[in-house]
């Protein structure tokens, strides 16, 4: 951020760094010129005493300035008067500022000045980290890039004159900013990662530690705890001292004061340290004694012993020091306890217990005292698979929506597991880089995707506009042949529009990227096995367009991954004909499609349909076999009802969260539950609820189990239905597992058309059978690809119900009424198309 448009510490900074002017002052609007005619006009220059880093640095710099001016610039050693002043303030004698301006402070250390005056140019940091950040900025501004990591993704614009004018004060809204690689590095991509984030500012000037610890103290305490079996959390009546997930039992003084001893050798053997994490092992097993029930929840016991541990440190006298810790998993609930100050809380985005929103978390600890953080997934292998559209860090608007929202709600530190994936996600970590240093760039999203296309691809940029709207912006719904046809046709496209090298560059690493795709699409649809994907993706590992590595230690092994000379390993480089023939073949393999028929839109307002359409009774299909997470069920009382009563069963999967059941009226004005049960528990057992109304007629039924499967027994006879449309969202989870259920195409529907696909990429594929109204068979999901249906409706086959028999996935409707049911009798339809078909 631009110190002089934020807040009060920015305010402070500016006033006293640039307050103390010696002699003349430093006109704002003087233009420096760095070189003239392939000429440098001043030199690079470094104190006596600059560091062994800032002095690799200059030379790297200098070089930098030379490759995009022509000219040679040298480095020199001087007092700070005049040149391109590369350093820490302290370290110059004569500069026209008060060193006391870069304090000590762990969270000002990425300080940093840009200004130009009569006699040269000024970067200067607070830190060697600024100095780096100081001249990165300006060679940015002066028009280089490194969008992504590596060589081909580095832009130097075309020698030229350098000159500038400018007088800002930068320091970061978020003062960690670490994007970093969910299963680590592969060798290949060490420094080019390195360079990335350096080169963007992507880093943690604050170095938060925050990962799971509870492991590390055991290891480090083990004679300890063998002596003392009592520190180990009691589980079922037994103290358990094995396993991944080894919890302590923090009410005993001495456990506590072990991990304190722990940290403060920890910091006295590393005093540079920022922070200490004390964040729990992952996983359950919670001690269960009587004294650590009498502490309160998880969350106010782990906090207990990060305030313990943070009081410690900080009576050191060794600056300040700070604990890491995440709100996650059963920890993530708000404590009922403060925290230490120099606790740091962040918040994980994902795996989120007790009912609460990610919001309400990090309100929550924010109220006890607690320094925030967050803890996202722009990309996790296992999630996405590096596919197209899968991710958030491929979603250019999630991130511009979220990433200021964070620093609006208080949170200044911000961690994201990632990928080595740049083919879908390379510019939305890159605009993701820009905002966490100033959020205000959020807005100017469009300009820097400009900046990105005009830059990376000159000539080919409005091809390559459409290629990443495609896969960073587009949301409609694309079966995979459609989104790899149309990618591969953008840069076959954009291949024609230029003829310069380091853009065929890029574009061929697109191109294998497209390829990695199209071939892991075909294995997820049953249609290949895995080998040629995971040759593949090894043989363009460094690319970065793929997480190679993750990818192998998902899809094959991790032993596979890291075992040499695996028959499935090829180096070689992909040769420029092999791309070119994989672009034609691609081209004629992927056809983009119309779904062959319009979308019609139906109301809301059902009503039971059986009775007026005359429908016959039928075999009664099925529910899906695994229902999860967010349910939603439409269903009809009577008059006089006054209640919903049903029999209701949690199982227990992950108890993410107590399963919460709310009923809706339409007729409720202020669009509140008329009734809500929380008392179930993921334990198995039947209960039988009764959820009173005021109303009769249409009501909706929500379940949220927060991973686990609620199971509802219906009163028999009740119409029961649920939505199924292209825009119906947050219910996914009524498809997993087999399904059998029934649907109405109205009179004079010509085609029954709508979306198939599997609910999540981990998910079976699609199958089973669709069956008109006479109960023949007109599709075979089985035989198809995930993607768009269109069945023509045979003769006589209108005004009827339909049937999706034995089906796995999605099958989202949208030429006919999106309300799926067991039975005729349960069928809820929309009044209008009741009203047109009982006439």
């Amino acid at each position: 951020m631009r110190i002089n448009q934020r807040n009060g510490l920015a305010v402070c900074l500016s006033a006293v760094l640039l307050g103390a002017v010696h002699g003349g002052a430093l006109a704002a609007d003087v233009t420096t010129a760095l070189s003239r005619d392939k000429q440098a006009q001043l030199p690079v220059v470094i104190a006596e005493q600059a560091s062994l880093e800032t002095r690799k640095l200059a030379e790297e710099f200098a070089a930098y300035l030379g490759r995009m001016s022509g000219a040679t610039f040298t480095v020199e050693v001087g007092d700070g008067s005049r040149g391109v002043v590369l350093g820490k303030a302290s370290d110059f004698a004569k500069l026209p500022f008060n060193d006391a301006a870069f304090d000590d402070d762990p969270f000002h250390r990425e300080a940093y000045v840009l200004r130009s005056h009569a006699q040269g140019l000024y970067l200067l940091g607070a830190s060697d980290l600024a100095v780096s950040h100081a001249a990165w900025d300006l060679l940015h501004r002066l028009g280089y890039r490194q969008f992504f990591p590596g060589p081909t993704w580095e832009v130097i614009p075309p020698a030229h004159d350098l000159s500038i004018a400018i007088d800002v004060r930068e320091t970061p809204d978020f003062y960690s900013r670490r994007i970093w690689y969910n299963w680590g590095l592969w060798g290949y991509n060490n420094e080019p990662y390195r360079q990335w984030c350096q080169r963007n500012r992507a880093v943690q000037g604050f170095r938060l530690n925050s990962g799971h610890a509870y492991g590390s103290i055991l290891a480090r305490n083990k004679a300890a705890f063998d002596a003392h079996p009592e520190y180990y959390a009691l589980n079922d009546g037994k103290r358990r001292t094995t396993g991944g997930d080894i919890k302590f039992c923090i009410s005993n003084p001495g456990l506590r004061q072990l991990v304190v001893d722990y940290a403060v050798a920890t910091i006295k053997a590393n005093p540079k340290l920022d922070s200490i994490s004390m964040d729990p092992s992952d996983g359950g097993h919670w001690c269960e004694c009587d004294a650590c029930a009498q502490m309160g929840s998880v969350s106010d016991r782990a906090l207990t012993l990060a305030n313990d541990v943070a009081r410690a440190i900080n009576q050191l006298g060794l600056g300040e020091k700070y604990v890491g810790m995440y709100a996650y998993n059963v920890h993530s609930p708000p404590p009922s306890i403060d925290a230490d100050p120099h606790v740091i809380i962040s918040a994980t985005t994902a795996f989120l217990r007790g009912g609460f929103t990610f919001d309400q978390i990090l309100e929550g600890w924010q109220a006890r005292g607690a320094t925030m953080g967050v803890y996202d997934y722009l990309s996790v292998v296992a999630w996405d698979w590096n596919l197209p559209r899968n991710a958030k860090g491929g979603n250019l608007a999630a991130i511009q929506s979220s990433l200021p929202k964070f620093h609006r709600q208080g949170a200044r530190f911000y961690d994201a597991e990632s990928g080595d994936c740049w083919g879908p996600c390379g510019l939305g970590y890159y605009f993701a880089s820009r905002v966490l240093w100033d959020v205000d760039e959020a807005s100017r999203m469009d300009a820097i995707v400009d900046d990105f296309l005009t830059r990376a691809f000159g000539n080919a940029s409005e091809p390559m506009r459409e290629f990443y709207r495609l896969i960073n912006q587009d949301r409609s719904r694309r079966p995979p042949a459609d989104l790899v046809g149309r990618m591969y046709r953008q840069l076959d496209a954009a291949r024609r529009a230029t003829s310069d090298p380091a853009v065929h560059a890029r574009l061929d690493d697109l191109i294998l990227y497209t390829r990695y795709a199209e071939l892991y699409y075909a294995h997820a649809a049953g249609k290949s096995p895995v080998e040629p994907v995971a040759r593949h993706a090894y043989r363009m590992r460094q690319t970065m367009m793929v997480h190679s590595y993750g990818l192998w230690a998902r899809l094959v092994s991790q032993k596979a991954a890291l075992t040499d000379g695996h028959p499935w390993k090829n180096d070689t480089p992909f040769a420029p004909d092999e791309i070119t023939q994989m672009l034609t073949d691609g081209i004629a393999h992927n056809t983009p499609v119309d779904p062959g028929f319009e979308s019609v839109a139906f109301s809301s307002k059902l009503i039971p349909a059986a009775a007026r359409l005359k429908l016959p009774s039928v075999a009664p299909g099925r529910f899906p076999a695994s229902p999860q997470d967010h349910q939603r069920y439409y269903v009809w009382l009577e008059d006089g009802a006054g209640s919903l009563d049903i029999q209701v069963r949690v199982e227990k999967v992950w108890a993410n969260r107590m399963p919460v059941i709310k009923l809706y009226s339409p007729l409720e004005v202020k669009v509140e539950p008329v009734a809500i049960d929380e008392d179930g528990k993921p334990d198995g057992t039947v209960r039988a609820l009764k959820l009173v109304t005021p109303y009769a007629g249409m009501h909706r039924v929500e379940t949220i189990d927060g991973g686990d499967h609620t199971f509802i027994d219906w009163p028999k006879g009740m119409p029961v239905t649920i939505e199924s449309g292209i825009d119906t969202t947050g219910v996914t989870s009524h498809f997993r597992g087999a399904w059998t259920l029934y649907f109405y195409v109205p009179r004079g529907t010509k085609v029954v058309g709508g979306w198939a696909s599997r609910i999540a990429n981990w998910a079976p594929r699609i199958s089973g059978r669709l069956l008109d109204g006479s109960g023949h068979e007109v599709a075979d999901f089985g035989k198809m690809d995930e993607g768009w249906f269109s069945v023509p409706v045979p003769a006589g086959e209108d005004g009827k119900l339909w049937k999706f028999d034995n089906a796995q996935g999605q099958r989202l409707l949208m030429t006919v009424p999106p309300y799926l049911a067991r039975s005729a009798e349960e069928l809820m339809l929309p009044a209008e198309v009741v009203d047109a078909d009982a006439r």
